[in-house]
């Protein structure tokens, strides 16, 4: 595998990218603030933010401060939105791309115009625990979505990838980690954090389910720890530097994790603990992006617009893999 260089408009959309996952975790924040301030049904109907309007008007029954939480998350959605339409564009202007990519492309936008109709659906339920849940697991996996068009469009580090053992280890971890969110919006949706004081909690004691959770903490970072020591002195490089950061991340999400539990779950550390588990997730999902081969098969596309006789190279991160007999601007050594 080659070394790629970035030309500008891969640089652009690289930067895109990262803006698509700094937007899907912003919102997380956000909405997280929303719970824990009890803002959830400051906006009490959706589309409209009330009966009759769709932006804020003074009255009703939450103060002014959580109507504006509530309406100001709503408002993000179009910033996310427009960071995803940014890749969309920008994806189309440097084709071709591998196949991976314009599936991720068309992922994204998709995936947040689905979160806008849940995020509806979780109003108008009065904020069940089950569509919350849902909410936040969806911007885990548009998080995902993000990070791993990030990695695909940078470029290539001339390194194998890794092992098949270490490929399946990060699967195992993607697994526990997602098991471990899965966990953690059960025990919210079983906590005193709702969004609202009127709404509906999951019928579980708190106790129990925050236990399974913390176990499932410790698989993780058991997991975690394993490859990091395997991965110390081999194996990417960015896969190394993923594993290290994701463990870091996970020891702190569980020192506030604890801490928070036995504070009786006070509102700055829920919020700590959500930007955790956003920050803790798009990690992971970058080290099983990065122990990952860069996938090579095009999408189809139309021509590079090549003159007779010379070699075609496309603009894309693709270029990394062309073989260099085919490159103009690569001398094989002889």
């Amino acid at each position: 595998m080659s070394i790629g260089t970035e030309s500008p408009k891969m640089r652009r959309l690289r930067r895109f990218a990262l803006a698509a996952i700094i937007t899907n975790i912003g919102i997380v924040i956000t909405g997280g603030a929303v719970r824990i301030t009890g803002s959830g049904l400051g906006c009490p109907t959706w589309p409209r933010c009330d009966e009759d309007s769709f932006i804020p008007r003074a009255g009703g029954e939450h103060t002014t401060w959580q109507t504006a939480i509530e309406f100001g998350n709503r408002l993000l959605t179009f910033v996310v939105l427009g960071a995803a339409i940014a890749v969309f564009v920008q994806v189309r202007r440097t084709r071709p791309h591998t196949r991976t990519v314009e599936v991720l492309t068309w992922g994204l936008p998709i995936g947040i115009l689905a979160q806008v109709v849940l995020g509806g659906i979780t109003v108008l339920t009065g904020l069940s625990p089950y569509t919350v849940a849902a909410h936040f697991l969806v911007s885990m996996v548009l998080i995902s979505i993000a990070v791993a068009l990030h990695e695909r469009v940078r470029p290539t580090d001339g390194h194998p990838p890794a092992s098949t053992g270490i490929r399946h280890a990060t699967t195992a971890l993607a697994v526990v980690g997602f098991i471990v969110l899965i966990l953690g919006t059960i025990t919210t949706g079983a906590g005193p954090h709702g969004g609202d004081l009127a709404a509906p909690r999951f019928g579980i004691d708190i106790r129990l389910i925050a236990i399974a959770h913390a176990d499932a903490v410790w698989m993780l970072v058991g997991l975690t720890v394993g490859l990091v020591a395997v991965t110390w002195r081999s194996g990417p490089p960015r896969l190394r530097s993923a594993l290290r950061i994701l463990l870091v991340v996970e020891l702190l999400q569980g020192a506030i994790g604890y801490t928070q539990y036995a504070l009786g779950v006070p509102q700055l550390l829920v919020g700590l603990h959500i930007v955790g588990a956003a920050v803790m997730w798009a990690v992971l999902s970058a080290a099983w992006i990065r122990a990952r081969p860069v996938p090579t098969a095009m999408a189809d596309a139309g021509g590079t617009g090549s003159v007779a006789g010379e070699a075609s190279v496309p603009e894309g991160p693709i270029a990394q893999d062309v073989p260099p007999t085919v490159r103009p601007d690569v001398t094989t050594p002889r």
